[in-house]
């Protein structure tokens, strides 16, 4: 089940379809994406980010989304959870009509205890270095009651789901 995005949050291919960045591609422009987050099936801990390329042409993205986690109520973002970030500084390349995807794990340990209170959101800006994506782009989707949220760690944008998952799994290493 995909969730929808509400309101923004006031803060702050060599082969295949998608890939590596590469120069003289554009960066995405937030008119050209269709952006979804959801649950992974089986890995109730893991969130997937789903970038759809709606555009004529091929454009790129930053290596990963820029993520945090927080209460969608609160007026001070400040205190959001950002995830540590799997390595890697290479644009990734979406091509017309194609997905990117990146996964959030939410809770790599599996903790029931020591784990943040009050984070009911994950907000994504789908390109954080683009200079065409400004934080009004956020997109800000609900977390489901009881979410565990301990020490998160995001992967790199890939061109399968079981690819950032395994990239989620090598941050912070």
């Amino acid at each position: 089940m995909t969730a929808s995005p509400s309101r923004p949050a006031p803060h702050a291919s060599s082969s295949g379809s998608s890939g590596p960045g590469s120069a003289g591609v554009r960066p995405c422009d937030i008119q050209n994406l269709s952006i979804s987050a959801s649950a992974r099936s089986g890995a109730p801990n893991q969130w997937v980010i789903e970038v759809y390329n709606t555009g004529a042409g091929a454009c790129s993205l930053s290596s990963s989304p820029g993520v945090d986690l927080g209460d969608g109520a609160a007026r001070d973002r400040s205190k959001n959870i950002r995830p540590v970030l799997a390595s890697g500084t290479a644009r990734f390349t979406v091509q017309a009509g194609q997905k990117a995807y990146a996964v959030v794990d939410l809770d790599p340990s599996g903790a029931t205890t020591g784990t943040a209170q009050g984070v009911n959101e994950i907000n994504v800006l789908v390109d954080q270095d683009g200079t065409n994506m400004p934080l009004a782009d956020i997109r800000n989707f609900p977390l489901p009651g009881g979410v565990r949220v301990l020490d998160p760690r995001m992967g790199r944008y890939c061109a399968g789901v079981a690819e950032a998952a395994a990239s989620a799994a090598t941050a912070g290493k």
